[in-house]
């Protein structure tokens, strides 16, 4: 199994949160703080090693992609007891690979008294095996996903040391250092919740213990080993200064080193003026096989930080150790029902969910609450029936008013069944939460001033949304996300959220909003629109409504400059239709800017209109095509809609002069969408027809822009049919077979004399009209006999800079009636294939063309077959076509000659004969000994390019003649057979 990912992601991620604001802390400080405890445990026990043995409970979050248990990403429990099996012998020492520790390192290799246990207990205090198995939301996950990852699966890692297993893409593993708890130096109500490891799923186990799917370099373990050491404090052994041999790990015993090390070298390496560098440190990058030991140095600042950093010391009195025993009068807090995190009301009825975790029943609660860190209510409970084990029942208080913004509720047990509860650690439980601001609709915000009533939400504390100078042609401010100095914040969002609104007597809704945005090169920052319902401000629950990125959101051409819009020119205006929603309350909008640290990107004037806008654009035909045999055929019609929901069309079609009046009801478009509709059957006449559709009415009104809503088809219905193979060269009268049509009435293809041949060109050179559209389309093809087919055919064409003319080969098996499969397409340069002209082009001699061949296999067995050659100009230059030949092979051999006998000699009996006739012609084949006499004599109808093979098989080897008469012509070749 190949492998792509980087080893280890703690330095990149620890870098993340510390630009983020989610680590405050400084490298110096925390070691100064870390230096400091470990002078005072060394004053207090002397020793450097404790003599008990520290528990940790482990909890393996296995977020895997729907696969059976033990399948793919949803390891097996065995692949995990193998894991903890590693983790327990490395970091006690007791790995079997410990002896294999040069001696040089031998006496400073440490062991650390650590047993890592699967937990026992879930955080409600119920019976456990430590491993949770989720499915995930997305099939691969890289550093930037850290949030959504662990949201999907979280215990407190106040209580557990919380490992992801998932099929982590960009790195085998990460980890989040600890941090010294020092006042103002950590936002710990974010950061516990991302705090423990995350291990590919392919390094995760070792294969000693099991057939594990890993990774053949990283299959006994040690990622973990290497991770969880970083979650107890320890630094790569070179200190990560990028090679520089002037970094530091913090630990006196490990060498210094002058970078990582991977693969598994032969001892001793040198490294930083011949120095041994220890690479077979679990702080290394070597391969697992290579990696064998702890330091000292790095066992006691282990033991330094299991002692005193937060979530760290509190781990080893965990109750996650414990088998779990219910005790009397045990009553727990499960969960907040209400408050919720996102509330819509000014008034909230605050309940609770409470749940026996006792071993006898419950009657009675005390319960309090606090309001914004204030008591507002102490309440007595009766339940009635009491609560039996692991039962549970709502809690409700007294109507609580709040203003709008932010707030907390926090609930706690203060009495069971009339005394003190036992068990503290379930008894009391917060809920955050937001009351957003109302506001009336229809609405406009053009932003002069960033709105009090908006919310703009910052995770990362670093750049966010903000006001800044947007030039429309005239002075103008709007909102801004500066993603061109966002640096190493690649994949992070911010929101810019609407106050809460109502559209339950609204009969359509139509968000529109201005955007400007610069690419820098080829960077992808993007912009979502999200809808929440409820006041819910989580917007993995949300309902994405606009998502745009890259080049589908620039609104000008890329910039290695800070992007400013300079006029109007650079802004274009979205339309997102929430029609939708219409009859709903409590909705609100979440703009999300994700970076990709490319260029800045604007919005303005966001206005939510409630009056229904009828307006659509009629952009193609897709059915009937430019050529078809059908007289009777279903038009298909492809439109957009730019206004609010449709629900209805009036469609005038005239065909030949002939209108027919469509009415299409019960439909469901939603703006800024686009959709296919199909209307009644229409009657065709043989030969060309004059197709018009106009949309005149949307919901019963007339269109906002009726410039759009008509189309023009020129159609030919051809039934001209023929069997493959056949060989197209222009030469003679084609055009009651072929079709040459513009489906708009523009150019066409012509026929033109080149040198000594005619071929079919385009004159791109001499149209101006962009997208002009020439096509040439066979007459309806048998390949019904055909097992295989292919398709070859001369080109000539130059390129002509900065145009983008496009040539597609299209195929239908309905007749022609649509072109559904797309057989090639090639444009501008790769179309010219090197060649370029600035003049109009004309091919010269034989390099200006090029032989092409396509594979037809979807082709074969297909009876009503149509292909078609479609030129689309960009103002380009001309392009010629001739010789287009079909076969009823995919690897047809092209010959100079009339036929040729191959392979000759002939060693295993059988001898192929392939032509080349000019034309489609009936054959007669004689193969005869050297005296004359015929063996074989076979009449082929048909033929013109294919191939058929002939048995010689038992006779004796000699001198053989293959002899082939056609209508106008016999011709002779000789042919061996050795044996």
């Amino acid at each position: 199994m190949a492998f792509t990912q980087d080893r280890c992601g703690a330095v990149e991620y620890t870098a993340i949160l510390k630009e983020q604001g989610l680590l405050r802390e400084t490298n110096p400080v925390f070691e100064r703080w870390l230096l400091q405890k470990q002078k005072e445990r060394a004053g207090r026990t002397g020793p450097l090693r404790t003599k008990e043995t520290y528990q940790v409970p482990v909890v393996v979050h296995i977020i895997h992609n729907g696969e059976t248990l033990g399948a793919g990403k949803n390891i097996s429990d065995a692949q995990v007891i193998s894991q903890l099996s590693v983790l327990n012998k490395d970091y006690q020492r007791l790995n079997t690979d410990a002896a294999s520790t040069p001696a040089e390192f031998q006496g400073v290799a440490g062991a650390f008294d650590l047993e890592f246990v699967l937990a026992r207990q879930n955080p409600e205090g119920l019976a456990t095996n430590g491993i949770v198995r989720v499915q995930g939301t997305k099939t691969s996950w890289t550093i930037n996903d850290n949030y959504l990852l662990k949201s999907l699966s979280y215990w407190p890692a106040e209580d557990y040391l919380n490992i992801w297993v998932c099929n982590l893409s960009d790195f085998l593993g990460y980890a989040q250092f600890p941090v010294s708890g020092l006042p103002g130096l950590e936002n710990s109500s974010t950061n516990s919740l991302t705090d423990g490891v995350v291990i590919a799923y392919n390094a995760f186990g070792s294969s000693d213990d099991g057939a594990f799917n890993l990774l053949t370099n990283y299959s006994k373990g040690r990622t973990a080993t290497h991770e969880i050491g970083h979650f107890f404090g320890l630094k790569h052994i070179w200190g990560d200064d990028d090679g520089a041999c002037d970094g530091t790990d913090y630990v006196n015993d490990t060498p210094n080193q002058a970078g990582s090390t991977g693969g598994c070298p032969a001892h001793p390496r040198l490294t930083c003026s011949n120095v041994t560098s220890m690479f077979q440190n679990y702080l290394d990058y070597t391969n697992d096989v290579c990696m064998n030991l702890f330091t000292q140095g790095q066992v006691e600042r282990m033991i330094t930080i299991i002692e005193n950093s937060p979530r760290r010391a509190s781990l080893t009195s965990s109750h996650g150790l414990a088998d779990p025993l219910p005790v009397a009068n045990d009553l727990g807090i499960k969960s907040v029902i209400t408050p919720q995190p996102g509330e819509c009301s000014t008034t909230v009825t605050p309940a609770v969910e409470v749940r026996n975790y006792g071993s006898n029943t419950i009657s009675s609660a005390r319960i309090r609450i606090r309001k914004d860190g204030v008591i507002t209510e102490t309440k007595d409970f009766t339940f009635t029936p009491a609560l039996g084990a692991l039962e549970s029942t709502a809690a409700a208080f007294a109507p609580l008013a709040f203003t709008g913004g932010n707030h907390n509720a926090t609930f706690e047990i203060l009495l069971t069944n009339g005394a003190a509860d036992p068990q503290a650690s379930n008894n009391t439980m917060s809920q955050d939460f937001f009351i957003p601001p109302a506001i009336a609709v229809p609405f406009l915000e053009t932003f002069n001033s960033v709105p009090s009533s908006w919310t703009i939400l910052n995770p990362d504390q670093n750049r966010t949304w903000e006001l800044a100078s947007a030039p429309t042609g005239t002075a103008n401010t709007a909102m801004k996300m500066d993603f061109f100095n966002y640096e190493d914040h690649t994949g992070e969002i911010d929101l810019l959220l609407t106050p809460v609104f109502d559209l339950t007597s609204a009969p359509a809704a139509l968000l529109k909003f201005d955007v400007s945005h610069a690419r820098f090169q080829s960077s992808n920052d993007g912009l979502k629109i999200i809808l929440l319902e409820d006041c819910n401000t989580d917007i993995s629950q949300g309902t994405v409504v606009y998502d745009k990125s890259g080049a589908s959101l620039a609104t000008v051409s890329s910039t290695s400059a800070v992007f400013t819009p300079a006029g109007a020119g650079d802004w274009r205006n979205e339309g997102v239709d929430l029609s939708l929603y219409a009859g709903q309350d409590h909705l609100q909008l979440a703009f999300l800017g994700y970076n990709d640290w490319g260029n800045n990107l604007y919005i303005d004037n966001i206005s939510l209109t409630t009056d229904p806008v009828h307006d659509v654009s009629l952009t193609a035909v897709v059915a009937p095509s430019p050529v078809s045999c059908l007289n009777q055929v279903i038009p298909e019609l492809h439109i957009k809609n730019t206004g609010t929901l449709i629900g209805s069309l009036r469609v005038v079609a005239s065909v030949n002069g002939q209108n027919t009046t469509h009415i299409l009801t019960g439909l469901s478009i939603p703006g800024n969408t686009e959709a296919d509709i199909e209307l009644d059957q229409l009657s065709l006449s043989d030969g060309e027809n004059e197709i018009t559709f106009e949309i005149t009415e949307v919901n019963g009104s007339p269109d906002f822009n009726p410039a759009d809503n008509t189309i023009f088809l020129r159609t030919v219905v051809n039934k001209a049919t023929d069997a493959i193979p056949i060989r197209q060269n222009f030469e003679g009268v084609f055009e009651n077979t072929w079709t040459i049509v513009n489906p708009a009435d523009g150019m066409n293809w012509q026929k033109k004399s080149v040198g000594k041949n005619t071929a079919l060109y385009f004159n791109g050179f001499a149209n101006a009209l962009s997208g002009d559209a020439g096509w040439l389309v066979s007459p309806v093809l048998d390949f019904s006999a055909a097992s295989e087919a292919g398709l070859s055919y001369d080109l000539s064409y130059g390129y002509r800079s900065n145009t983008s003319d496009q040539f597609y080969i299209l195929a239908s098996t309905d007749c022609g009636h649509t072109f559904s499969d797309t057989l090639l397409f090639l444009q501008g340069n790769a179309l010219a294939e090197g060649k370029s002209s600035s003049v109009a082009w004309e091919p010269g001699d034989e390099s200006d063309w090029s032989t092409n061949f396509i594979d037809l296999p979807g082709l074969a067995g297909q009876p009503d077959t149509r292909v078609a050659f479609v030129f689309v100009n960009d103002k380009g230059n001309n392009i010629y076509i001739d010789n287009i030949e079909f076969y009823v092979s995919d690897s047809p051999l092209k010959l100079d000659e009339p036929f040729a006998v191959h392979p000759n000699p002939v060693e295993d009996g059988i001898a192929n004969i392939t032509f080349n006739l000019p034309e489609k012609d009936d054959v007669l084949v004689d193969i005869a000994d050297p005296v004359g006499k015929i063996l074989i004599s076979e009449n082929l109808t048909g033929i013109l390019n294919q191939t058929f093979p002939f048995s010689l098989s038992g006779r004796p080897a000699g001198l053989y003649f293959v002899r082939v008469r056609t209508s106008d012509q016999v011709i002779v070749k000789k042919i061996l057979v050795i044996r």
